[in-house]
C-alpha cells in the first residue's frame, strides 16, 4: 500500500515572482506545489508554517560555479541552502588544470555520479571546452547532450593554459552546438591584449596587485563580446555571456540589442556589483578573479543594467582556493590563481546592496536568480517559479534579520570571504527543496545524496 504524501502549507507570507509581490498561501503535497491560494485561505494541511512578515521566494539557482578547487559539490551543496540556493549548475570539463583526465563524456558521467552521491541540492551541469577537446568535439558534444548537458563554455583567453580558442575553433563549436539546439557560454576577454599587457607589466617588474586590473582593461572584454556576438550571428548559435563586468561591454550589448539580436543572454556576479579594484589592491590575490574588479562607474552601470533588464542572470562564479594556494598574495599577482568564493553570500549580499540600497526591486532580483536561469538552462517551470505543478523549492526570507558575514562558512574548506565583517539585513529563514526542509534558522538538516541530477532539454531559439 502506497503511503499518501503529507501536505504542508506556508501561510501569511508575501509570495514573490518576477511580476510582483502578493499575499498568498503556498500549499504543497509531497514534492510538488499543489496550489497557491489567496492569503488567509484557511486551507488545511498536515503541517502549517507561519511566514508572517516574511517573503516567500522560489528556490535560488546559482548557474555559475566551479566545484574543482578547495571545495567540490559536497561542501558547496552544504553551504548553498544557507544562502537560499536550491539548485546548482556548475562548470565541469576534462581539464588538466582541474585535475581531470579522460574524455568530456567521462567527466560528465563522473560528475553526475559524484553529485548524486554527495550533493544536498539538485544540480545540472555545463561543460567547459578547451583546445584539448577540439579533435573530438564532433562526437563529444552530442555525447554530453545525450547525458543531459546542453550548455557549453569556451574561453577567448588563456592560451598559455591551453584554454583559448581562436575564431576558427569557435565557429566550428558554434556550428555543432547550433545544430544540436544547445547553448554556448563564453569567457569573453581578448586573450592577446591580456597576454601583451601582462608581459609588459612583468618585464617592468610591476608585480603588485595594483597592476592586475590594468592588464585586463575594459576594452579587452568589450571587444571580445562584440566579436563573439558577431560570430554567433553568423553561426546562428545562441549565446550566454558569462560574468559581464565592464561598462563598455554594456554599450556593446545595447548596440546588438538595437540591431534586433535577441538570441543571447547576459550574466554578472555579486562581486562585480559590490567591489571595485580597490579591494584587489587591499587584499591582494584573495580578491583576484578574471575579469577583474573594475571601477565605481562600472559598478553603478551594472546595477542600472540589472534594474533595466539588460542583465539576465546573477551568479556567484564561486571558484574558491584555499589561502595557501592563493600565494603569493601580493609579491607577484600574476603567479596566483584566479577565482574567489561567494556562493553562500550571492543572494543575501545582492539583496542588501541592491534591494535595501534602492538599486533594484525584489521581483527583479528574483527574476535574475530564479526564473531566468531556470528558463535559460531548461529547468523552467519545474524550477525557478512558485506555481501549481512546480517543484516545491521554497525560500522563506526574513527581510529584517541582521547578520554579519564571517570569514569561515563551516561547510566550506575555503577559509576566507571577501565580505568578511559585512553586516547585512535580510536572510533566508527556511529553505526547502521538493517539499523537504534543507535548512531552518541557520541549521542545515539535509543529508548527502538528497540532490538529483537535472538533465536539461535542448535549447530552441
Amino acid at each position: 500500500m502506497t503511503r499518501k504524501p503529507k501536505s504542508l502549507a506556508i501561510k501569511g507570507g508575501l509570495v514573490v515572482d518576477s511580476q510582483g509581490v502578493r499575499p498568498a498561501d503556498l500549499c504543497i503535497k509531497g514534492e510538488i506545489i499543489e496550489s497557491i491560494e489567496p492569503g488567509g485561505s484557511g486551507k488545511r494541511a498536515d503541517r502549517v508554517i507561519d511566514a508572517s512578515g516574511k517573503f516567500v521566494l522560489p528556490g535560488i539557482i546559482d548557474a555559475h560555479l566551479h566545484p574543482v578547487y578547495a571545495d567540490r559539490i559536497d561542501t558547496l551543496s552544504q553551504a548553498a541552502p544557507l544562502g537560499g540556493i536550491t539548485t546548482l549548475i556548475p562548470y565541469v570539463g576534462a581539464l588538466k588544470a582541474w585535475g581531470k583526465t579522460g574524455t568530456l563524456r567521462d567527466a560528465v558521467k563522473d560528475f553526475i555520479e559524484e553529485g548524486e552521491s554527495s550533493s544536498l541540492v539538485d544540480f545540472g551541469m555545463h561543460c567547459s571546452l578547451t583546445m584539448d577537446d577540439m579533435e573530438t568535439v564532433d562526437d563529444m558534444i552530442p555525447a554530453a547532450i545525450e547525458l543531459g548537458v546542453t550548455s557549453f563554455k569556451i574561453f577567448m583567453a588563456y592560451a598559455r593554459r591551453g584554454m583559448k580558442l581562436d575564431d576558427t575553433h569557435i565557429l566550428k563549436i558554434m556550428a555543432i552546438i547550433a545544430a544540436h539546439k544547445a547553448l554556448l557560454a563564453v569567457h569573453a576577454e581578448n586573450g592577446s591584449i591580456i597576454d601583451y599587457l601582462e608581459d609588459e607589466s612583468v618585464a617592468r617588474k610591476n608585480l603588485g596587485p595594483e597592476f592586475f586590473a590594468p592588464s585586463h582593461p575594459n576594452i579587452s572584454e568589450a571587444e571580445a563580446i562584440f566579436r563573439i556576438l558577431a560570430l554567433s550571428a553568423v553561426s546562428r548559435c545562441p549565446l550566454y555571456l558569462a560574468h559581464v563586468s565592464a561598462r563598455e561591454s554594456l554599450d556593446v550589448i545595447n548596440l546588438y540589442k538595437s540591431w534586433g539580436r535577441s538570441d543571447f543572454y547576459t550574466e554578472t556576479c555579486t562581486h562585480y556589483l559590490t567591489f571595485t579594484d580597490e579591494e584587489l589592491i587591499k587584499k591582494g590575490s584573495l580578491a583576484k578573479m578574471a575579469p577583474p574588479l573594475r571601477k565605481k562607474g562600472d559598478v553603478e552601470a551594472l546595477w542600472k543594467a540589472a534594474g533595466d533588464g539588460l542583465i539576465d542572470v546573477l551568479s556567484s562564479d564561486a571558484a574558491g582556493h584555499a589561502i595557501a594556494q592563493k600565494k603569493p598574495l601580493r609579491e607577484d599577482i600574476f603567479k596566483s590563481p584566479n577565482g574567489v568564493p561567494g556562493l553562500e553570500t550571492m543572494f543575501t549580499v545582492a539583496y542588501d546592496e541592491g534591494v535595501n540600497g534602492g538599486r533594484i526591486t525584489l521581483p527583479r532580483l528574483v527574476e535574475m536568480t530564479s526564473e531566468n536561469p531556470a528558463k535559460i538552462f531548461g529547468l523552467f517551470p519545474r524550477k525557478g517559479i512558485l506555481q501549481e505543478g512546480s517543484d516545491a523549492d521554497v525560500v522563506i526570507f526574513d527581510p529584517d534579520a541582521i547578520h554579519s558575514v564571517t570569514a569561515k562558512n563551516f561547510p566550506l574548506k575555503v577559509g576566507y570571504s571577501l565580505y568578511e565583517g559585512r553586516k547585512c539585513r535580510g536572510l533566508p529563514y527556511l529553505v526547502m527543496q521538493r517539499g523537504r526542509i534543507l535548512c531552518e534558522n541557520g541549521r542545515v538538516n539535509a543529508k548527502p545524496g538528497q540532490g538529483k541530477f537535472l538533465p536539461a532539454p535542448g535549447y530552441d531559439s
